[in-house]
């Protein structure tokens, strides 16, 4: 076990600097091949080559890591020691912040309180709300209910009432037709309709 978490350890450990993370320490590995190859490629005595270099590594931004940083402060404090003024070299941008903010330092008393009575009042007024229009919801279904032509449970009896008097003033309108015609025609039948239905 514990030589597990010295090999972690030393997988987090770059150039003498240890990373709190795998990735962190993929990247300072990355700057150090950056730095490796910078270090082959430029003339350290030659104050333009030096100066070239460090400025087009802060333009482009291609450390990430102090790692990197750390390649470039000494580039930086070769060309202070080679006669170059504080002026003249750019500084050494920090992109990372070392002092850890919380959201609530940067707000003032009055905003860091927050008031509890308009939270109450919505949980006392939202249910109420939700009630009444849950009430007017229900109301509106039986109105449209009571009001349909379909049959429900609601308009069945008056539906089919009102369904059979209508048919039965259809019969007695057609059956005095008929009666006038038959007056008519000279036929007499003293029999009615309902006379047959009523046998059956």
């Amino acid at each position: 076990m514990a030589t597990d978490n010295i090999e972690e350890v030393d997988k987090l450990i770059v150039d003498g600097i240890q990373f709190t993370s795998e990735t962190d320490a993929q990247k300072a590995v990355l700057d150090a091949s950056k730095v490796k190859l910078l270090k082959s490629r430029i003339n350290i005595n030659k104050v333009g080559d030096v100066k070239a270099v460090y400025e087009k590594a802060i333009e482009n931004k291609i450390f990430k890591t102090p790692v990197g940083w750390m390649f470039l402060m000494d580039l930086r404090n070769r060309l202070l020691s080679a006669g170059m003024s504080e002026d003249d070299v750019l500084p050494l941008p920090m992109e990372v912040s070392f002092t850890r903010h919380s959201a609530l330092e940067n707000l003032n008393v009055k905003q860091r309180i927050k008031p509890e009575k308009n939270n109450a009042q919505f949980k006392i007024i939202f249910p109420i709300v939700l009630n009444v229009f849950l009430i007017l919801l229900v109301v509106l279904m039986f109105v449209i209910n009571l009001n349909s032509e379909s049959d429900n449970i609601l308009n069945y009896k008056s539906n089919v009432t009102n369904r059979y008097a209508s048919w039965e003033q259809d019969l007695k309108e057609r059956e005095k037709k008929v009666r006038e015609a038959e007056k008519r025609l000279g036929i007499q039948d003293t029999s009615s309709y309902y006379d047959d239905t009523s046998d059956n």
